[in-house]
């Protein structure tokens, strides 16, 4: 689970996206996500969110990073997926043309309660015999099977919820479900947040697994640098952030670690009760709060030591001018982003 975070974690290579400065690569995020706003104002106008996922896995090819190890982290994804499709339901505003419509259901409290005590009984069944030691031991060494288990504690204890809150209820009465209606404008709101997370997620993963973490928060120094006019502290936040990014993955390492050294203990977070479960979880995150606060100690004892001063301007290790390539790099983003803008 650990190693499939992302974030501070840089993949070394030669690669045309490796060799462009740091700011090319958050100024072409940046106008992506800008013109994907421009273009939110025409409906059922794809061609910019085409062009804009087209370069999204140009990126992932010319980066020359395994898919593999980037599909690994593209897991928050089936979170966008879900909240795509809520906001197709329930997104819509105002009065717009609808294109599917399901339901709605009257069906008796008499019949909806008797399939769900055939509902409730079964699922308790499944998740009677799952706790014995044969499917047990299946489930511990299957993962997959953990989510039909806990979806039939869910569906026994909603149920008894739904008996509870429906006692006295006359037999006969009717009970609405639905309709579930999806607009036009549900639909579209639907792409457009699809798309638009899509991009801004896989660009930002891109953007840290093929940038040094100093290099990015130089190149972000560089392009908040006019700040410095208003009294803003931008050294101050720049180094805040790359420290940040920085112990990303010592704290991951530190924890992946603690794990281990608790399980060869005989603690286990992924298995037992729920009570079991928050007794592991609470002993493993004691220690590891407690390994944070040291290192930040240690850290401000360093920037001490070494004379660090919050005043002055930073000299830059990776930053340079930025070259052809950047240019032509840059250029070339806003151009196939722009012309699709202005088509019919």
């Amino acid at each position: 689970m650990l190693e499939k975070i992302s974030l501070g974690i840089f993949y070394p290579g030669t690669s045309v996206i490796h060799r462009l400065q740091a700011r090319t690569k958050v100024l072409m995020i940046a106008w992506l996500i800008g013109t994907l706003l421009i273009a939110n104002h025409r409906q059922w106008h794809f061609i910019p969110y085409i062009v804009a996922i087209a370069l999204m896995l140009a990126g992932v090819l010319i980066s020359g990073i395994s898919l593999r190890d980037f599909g690994k982290r593209l897991w928050f994804l089936v979170l966008i997926v879900f909240s795509s499709l809520f906001i197709s339901i329930f997104g819509a505003v105002g009065e717009s043309r609808v294109i599917w419509s399901l339901g709605p259901w009257r069906p008796g409290y008499a019949s909806l309660k008797q399939d769900l005590l055939w509902l409730c009984v079964a699922s308790l069944v499944f998740f009677v015999l799952a706790l014995l030691p044969p499917l047990r031991g299946w489930r511990k060494r299957h993962f997959w099977l953990r989510f039909p288990h806990r979806l039939a504690l869910l569906a026994v204890l909603g149920s008894l919820l739904f008996f509870w809150l429906t006692n006295g209820y006359a037999a006969n009465r009717p009970m609405q479900v639905g309709p579930l209606i999806i607009t036009q404008q549900g639909a579209w709101l639907t792409v457009v947040t699809f798309v638009a997370f899509c991009v801004l997620f896989i660009s930002s993963t891109l953007l840290t697994m093929t940038t040094r973490p100093v290099a990015l928060i130089e190149g972000l120094t560089l392009l908040l640098a006019p700040l410095r006019r208003l009294k803003l502290p931008v050294d101050d936040f720049a180094l805040m952030l790359l420290l940040a990014l920085r112990f990303i993955p010592t704290l991951l390492e530190e924890a992946d670690q603690l794990m281990k050294a608790q399980a060869a203990r005989g603690a286990d977070i992924m298995h037992g009760t729920a009570r079991e479960r928050f007794q592991s979880l609470a002993m493993f995150f004691v220690p590891l709060v407690q390994g944070v606060l040291r290192r930040a100690s240690e850290l401000a004892t360093a920037l001490d030591a070494r004379g660090y001063q919050s005043d002055g301007q930073r000299t830059l290790l990776y930053e340079q001018p930025l070259g052809r390539l950047d240019y032509l790099a840059l250029g070339l983003v806003i151009l196939v982003t722009t012309v699709p803008l202005f088509l019919p």
